[in-house]
């Protein structure tokens, strides 16, 4: 053994020590922690290769030194009570081991050769190209659920200036009860179109029987109008307002008085937070 490339061996072991000093006191975990200085190893065999036969010598030279610096610093408790620090120690020497006799000694040189390398550039190409993909996908799903939440809000916002322009006359009322049957309009017209307001008025003309009508859609024996549907479902929520004022969850109580169904809640309750928002934006 060559007594000058042992020194610069333990030099190069210093060199680590110093590295993985400073990257554990940026937070280095673990993994890295046993990871880092094989590939260290692998480097100083590939950049220096009459050290290759030293690396297993270079693991362990950091390892005595790091040793040697809790000691010094009077950190013994770390070594007699750290299984972390074993545990990582043990792990650093296993893969070292491995590294130097099953790969190290078995090749002339350490480094890629062309071929590989070629291979390994585009790997990483096409690894890049994934990745970014990926971002794109995943920003272009960020931005259609910000168009459509945009859209939505629009929406909300335009067809309650046109049903309190058109309402407003009947709909007057404390601010929650306001607020819940221009959420009822506004979910209604966007569930239902001209269409089918016509079908379904045609179907009941013919029929006869317990339907809905208005443009609330309220169930009656007889025919009721839009505004007719509106004063009655007022007058329904104010009778129900009176004696659940003081309860919790007072707007979802009120809701539930027209839409038992979970979705059709979520959807109101979304429309009922939009409008109210507005409100206190004006």
């Amino acid at each position: 053994m060559n007594i000058g490339y042992i020194f610069i061996t333990i030099l190069l072991g210093l060199l680590l020590f110093i590295i993985m000093t400073y990257l554990k006191r940026k937070g280095l975990n673990e993994g890295d922690s046993v990871i880092l200085p094989n590939i260290y190893i692998i480097l100083v065999a590939s950049l220096l290769p009459k050290l290759k036969e030293y690396c297993l010598l270079l693991i362990i030279s950091y390892i005595v030194i790091d040793i040697l610096n809790l000691m010094l610093v009077n950190k013994k408790d770390l070594l007699t009570n750290s299984k972390s620090y074993y545990k990582i120690v043990g792990l650093t020497i296993i893969l070292g081991g491995i590294i130097y006799y099953l790969y190290l000694m078995k090749v002339d040189n350490a480094f890629l050769d062309m071929e590989i390398f070629k291979n390994f550039v585009w790997l990483l190409i096409i690894i890049y190209f994934i990745k970014k993909l990926n971002l794109l996908s995943i920003k272009f799903k960020e931005e259609e659920k910000t168009s459509f939440d945009d859209r939505y809000k629009e929406y909300v916002i335009v067809n309650y200036a046109k049903f309190k322009n058109r309402y407003s006359y009947l709909i007057k009322s404390n601010k929650e009860i306001e607020n819940i049957i221009y959420s009822f309009l506004i979910y209604e017209s966007y569930l239902h179109g001209v269409i089918y307001y016509g079908i379904r008025n045609i179907k009941n003309n013919i029929f006869r029987n317990n339907s809905k009508y208005g443009i609330l859609n309220l169930e009656s024996e007889h025919y009721i109008s839009d505004e007719e549907s509106i004063v009655i479902l007022k007058e329904r929520l104010e009778s129900k307002y009176k004696r659940i004022k003081k309860s919790d969850d007072l707007v979802k109580k009120l809701i539930n008085d027209k839409y038992k169904e979970s979705r059709d809640y979520k959807e109101i309750i979304k429309i009922y937070n939009i409008i109210d928002e507005f409100n206190k934006e004006k």
